[in-house]
């Protein structure tokens, strides 16, 4: 894997409104390098500007303007160009990395091949192991001691109204969110030279912000567990070792 000092990570600003305070909390705590690119500076995006780009939730398109129906796909030339952009930075070698929204547009540019189903489901939920042995999975996951019906303990994360996947490739489904892994929740595979991530639900989120999630203030408090999903995905896409944490 590459070997370098710090991570460069580009945070996607789709709009002034975008809620990336708790990813900025996050990359900070993490000792990131980073900086924002706005939605009219993503079609200059070139491989090498940075190590990963970091797609934020909400609810937006890249190649496309979303509608209610996803077989409702339309693209004016700004989501064209947006979107070659991002494929081209990936097949190069560049990361990639989708939260929530993020993820949506990760299987829309179809780095991730998969089938989406759009369920609401805001709060707390469980995550399923799918693939104990991805770095992804490294330090989030704990074994389940004394159990006979699960090797690990399910891992609480929030989501909010985030995408159910079923991926063309299972091998591609790090976590899901049912026993049968069936329901992809995170995401991971290779895209050309490049990677990507697709995480469904939020990791960014503290314990205490989680109880009045979304409107509550970002406070510098520690992290769930489930950050680590986000930061091993961030090291991963770029083809990075992360630092111990």
């Amino acid at each position: 894997m590459k070997n370098k000092s710090r991570l460069r990570v580009g945070l996607y600003l789709n709009d002034p409104r975008a809620n990336t305070l708790r990813l900025v909390r996050c990359l900070q705590l993490w000792n990131m390098q980073y900086r924002s690119i706005w939605r009219d500076e993503l079609a200059d995006l070139k491989p090498g500007d940075v190590d990963v780009l970091l797609l934020h939730g909400g609810w937006y398109g890249i190649d496309r303007v979303p509608g209610q129906n996803q077989s409702d796909k339309i693209q004016h030339p700004e989501n064209r160009r947006m979107a070659a952009a991002v494929r081209t930075f990936v097949r190069a070698g560049g990361g990639l990395v989708g939260v929530c929204a993020g993820a949506f547009n990760v299987v829309w540019l179809d780095i991730i091949p998969a089938e989406i189903l759009r369920m609401a489901g805001a709060g707390l939920h469980s995550l399923e192991v799918a693939d104990e042995r991805h770095p992804i999975a490294r330090g989030v996951i704990r074994r389940a001691r004394g159990r006979k019906d699960r090797r690990w303990n399910p891992v609480p994360i929030l989501r909010l109204n985030g995408p159910i996947f079923c991926p063309a490739n299972p091998e591609t489904m790090v976590f899901s969110y049912d026993w049968e892994r069936r329901l992809g929740a995170v995401l991971a595979g290779g895209h050309g030279q490049g990677r990507a991530a697709a995480i469904s639900p939020h990791p960014e989120y503290t314990p205490a912000e989680v109880s009045v999630a979304p409107n509550n203030p970002v406070a510098m408090e520690p992290l769930m567990p489930a950050s680590a999903i986000l930061r091993n995905a961030l090291f991963w896409a770029a083809g990075r070792k992360p630092p111990a944490a």
